[in-house]
């Protein structure tokens, strides 16, 4: 999701963050039915079938919006067939492999920030977050009832980006709310002390 695209419209830039995102590092290798897609014509996928995901379809019907909203991208990870009917990851952008390096290197380009009120949705988490940075993914992070839990790990694309943000001195708020905002790095071990903490009280308890 490239910061360059001031000659994009605001449904043109929504369209293609999200259609991205369905064919980003981080989705695509988890979502079986894309790539099952991708299997049938060397990697195209007509828009017809991109129309009826849910979210894409939320914010447009028409096949003309996702080809503009593409042709002005940046990002350059999709290419746009001749007749304009399919869609592809460029062959110049192949999916990383998921070994301990590239999660290394997530880990480094990630941030998290907690403080969100509990009934905040992505879109104004996006709003929030546009010109802050070039961000791959937004996790939000859920209950194990799917309700959000006020916070999300973001994924930068270079790890230089996510300490730029991190020094942002306009991400200390959200609607009046005080943000927590720490890289993934510091949030676990952050996690890793309380659960020390927690457990020395438990033992000192248990012997009273």
């Amino acid at each position: 999701m490239a910061e360059n695209q001031e000659a994009m419209s605001p449904i043109e830039i929504k369209v293609a963050r999200q259609i991205e995102y369905y064919f980003g590092d981080h989705n695509l290798p988890r979502d079986k039915f894309l790539k099952e897609q991708l299997q049938i014509d060397d990697g195209w996928v007509a828009l017809e079938t991109m129309l009826k995901f849910n979210r894409l379809k939320s914010l447009t019907t028409e096949s003309s919006v996702i080809v503009a909203a593409l042709q002005k991208s940046k990002t350059g990870l999709l290419e746009i067939s001749e007749d304009k009917t399919k869609v592809r990851r460029s062959p110049n952008k192949p999916l990383p492999e998921l070994n301990d390096e590239y999660k290394d290197a997530l880990k480094h380009k990630s941030v998290y920030i907690k403080g969100f009120p509990l009934e905040t949705t992505l879109d104004e988490i996006q709003e929030w977050l546009n010109g802050k940075g070039d961000i791959e993914n937004i996790q939000m992070r859920r209950n194990l009832q799917r309700q959000f839990k006020g916070s999300v790990f973001i994924c930068f694309d270079s790890e230089e980006s996510s300490k730029q943000f991190l020094e942002r001195s306009d991400i200390k708020s959200f609607k009046d709310n005080e943000m927590l905002v720490l890289s993934r790095e510091d949030y676990h071990a952050k996690k890793a002390d309380e659960r020390k903490q927690f457990k020395a009280e438990t033992k000192a308890k248990a012997r009273q």
